[in-house]
């Protein structure tokens, strides 16, 4: 009798167990995975924060956004009010010390995660050649429940290469490109194609270009041979400018210091609508 009831209670647990594993598998492959844009230009001060808040707050109106600070700067935590002082950041998680969902804030309109300054450190951090694919893997693997439920993530990335850059590319499926009308934006472009096509020829990622776009933009003849320049860059490493420069507005100063996008804070801007023009 008691082997008798051995066998039904091992009979059962088995069952249950092969139920939990049906119910994970279906519950995997219903997960929507969420359309990942990096804002990338390798040249600093073009606007990519800018970018990524702006972007961020107008999608968030219709759709769940997560953005994600990953410059050590930290520009995006200080500009949408973070307190990185007080809370966990994409570091701990980048280290496995904590799960992504003990690190996101909302902030105005859509949730970010900050940036720790101690990522500065990040080629020492990070220095093994797989710890590339750590942002990947979070997405992925250990933190895709969580991220399903988003229908877009935006990476407000640092200038410069380093290995927090390389964890986007791979981690991405778009880039926009940020430039101002300057040669070393522009050049950024191209050394943004140069650094993504080396990563495709490992087969390490699959990012596609969405497009470049040029900031801070005023009614000269500088800015007009600049959107001709990116339009010429563009023919030649598939990354053409948007039809819609993003103006330079003294707004954008007041918004910061608001913690604001400038799209929440003055709706009717010109940058508000620029950005609105590109969505």
């Amino acid at each position: 009798l008691i082997l008798i009831i051995l066998l039904i209670f091992l009979t059962l647990s088995y069952i249950i167990a092969i139920i939990k594993q049906i119910i994970k598998t279906r519950k995997a492959l219903c997960m929507k995975k969420p359309i990942i844009i990096s804002i990338i230009n390798q040249k600093g001060g073009v606007g990519k924060t800018s970018t990524t808040i702006e972007l961020s707050y107008l999608f968030g109106k219709e759709f769940k956004v997560l953005a994600i600070d990953f410059d050590p700067q930290a520009s995006l935590s200080k500009y949408t009010g973070m307190d990185i002082s007080n809370h966990l950041t994409i570091k701990e998680v980048l280290e496995a010390n904590k799960l992504i969902e003990e690190t996101v804030v909302h902030v105005n309109g859509f949730d970010a995660i900050p940036c720790s300054k101690d990522l500065a450190k990040a080629p020492k951090l990070f220095g093994d050649p797989n710890d590339i694919f750590l942002l990947k893997d979070i997405f992925e693997e250990d933190g895709k429940e969580f991220i399903s439920q988003y229908d877009f993530v935006f990476i407000d990335n640092a200038p410069g290469r380093s290995p927090l850059l390389y964890m986007a590319y791979i981690a991405s499926d778009f880039i926009i490109a940020p430039t101002e009308c300057d040669t070393a934006s522009l050049d950024g472009l191209i050394e943004l194609y140069t650094d993504v096509q080396l990563f495709k020829k490992r087969n390490q990622t699959n990012v596609r270009f969405l497009g470049s776009l040029l900031t801070k933009y005023e009614r000269t003849s500088e800015h007009q041979n600049a959107l001709e320049d990116m339009h010429d860059i563009g023919l030649n490493i598939g990354c053409m400018p948007f039809r819609t420069p993003i103006r330079k507005s003294i707004v954008s100063t007041s918004a910061k210091n608001a913690k604001m996008s400038v799209s929440a804070y003055k709706k009717y801007n010109n940058i508000s609508r620029d950005y609105e023009n590109i969505k």
